[in-house]
């Protein structure tokens, strides 16, 4: 079992706080990364040359409080001229704010309100055609915004508090929420009414808290339920496929790679631990770091950043981290 405990990388932000990041989940705009704190949101490009990280702050926008989660448009391009830079984030005023900038002189903010409560999730529909942000909350709500003008599409009553939205890059036109209580709801963007839901059939009170859908396999499901995570098959909905026991007592956020099949990031608590794993497969690389927010895959390579409270934001290898 391997250790995380020497990051391949690391970038000390001074007293800067970090809540949440996120490499850009596209080909045209992987080496992006967007860094939430608590009064702004930078945007850093990273690359892997000659093995070594080129880590490089591109931009930085006021955010005027602190960043819950972050969400990068497919709009988003580093290959174009001039660059577009567009992601959203979700604060802890409840409000949504979608950013456009080339990166050089212009930048666009369109201010999001309705939610009464926190923001615990938000994602862009994973289409060129950039039509609807999908938001959930602790609020017993799942909004669906319009990108173009901000205005409020519909809201989606839930049961308890929603904890996490997906969409799948191979069904832009199908998105999930999964609430606190455990109930997976996938919909439609085309009436955003209900597809299916997957049947848990809970023996314990455990609340789920994250959930994935792998770009690799876009029948594949991961939930967080308490210290487990279960697997499911959108093929076969009536029981889990496996589930996966972690050696914690919360599992706070589960992280398909976008790439790498089968390769998954766990954070959870006590600790905070940070553990790769093969889904449905042995822990492969596993560590306890002083207080981890979030993390994120890039794109393309065995890079997954991770933020914790110690001010820095740790980068780590992970075919380093499996030769140890």
């Amino acid at each position: 079992m391997g250790s995380l405990s020497r990051p391949f990388h690391s970038v000390g932000l001074g007293d800067e706080e970090i809540f949440c990041l996120s490499f850009s989940p596209y080909e045209w705009s992987k080496n992006f990364l967007a860094i939430g704190t608590g009064n702004k949101v930078i945007i850093a490009n990273v690359q892997y040359e000659n093995d070594e990280i080129q880590f490089n702050v591109i931009r930085e926008f006021h955010h005027l409080c602190p960043v819950i989660t972050l969400s990068w448009s497919a709009l988003s391009s580093s290959d174009t001229v001039p660059k577009v830079c567009k992601f959203a984030t979700a604060g802890i005023d409840g409000k949504i704010r979608i950013y456009s900038s080339d990166l050089a002189q212009s930048e666009n903010i369109l201010e999001l309100s309705g939610h009464t409560d926190n923001v615990n999730c938000i994602a862009f529909q994973p289409d060129i055609d950039d039509k609807f942000l999908i938001s959930t909350s602790d609020d017993f709500t799942c909004k669906i915004w319009s990108v173009e003008n901000g205005d409020l599409l519909k809201t989606i009553p839930l049961q308890s508090s929603g904890m996490a939205v997906r969409f799948n890059p191979s069904e832009p036109n199908k998105f999930f929420v999964i609430e606190k209580s455990g109930v997976t709801t996938l919909f439609s963007t085309m009436n955003f009414s209900p597809v299916t839901s997957l049947s848990n059939n809970f023996t314990c009170q455990d609340p789920a808290l994250d959930a994935d859908w792998s770009s690799c396999n876009p029948t594949y499901i991961i939930t967080a339920l308490g210290g487990r995570i279960q697997h499911w098959n959108l093929n076969s909905l009536s029981v889990p496929e496996d589930t996966t026991t972690v050696s914690c007592e919360m599992v706070r956020k589960v992280r398909f790679h976008p790439t790498f099949e089968n390769f998954m990031a766990v954070l959870s608590s006590p600790g905070p631990v940070v553990t790769v794993l093969r889904s449905m497969g042995p822990v492969m690389v596993t560590d306890s770091l002083m207080a981890a927010n979030d993390l994120s895959w890039h794109f393309s390579l065995p890079l997954l950043a991770v933020a914790n409270d110690r001010s820095n934001k740790n980068i780590s290898d992970k075919k380093f981290v499996l030769r140890m």
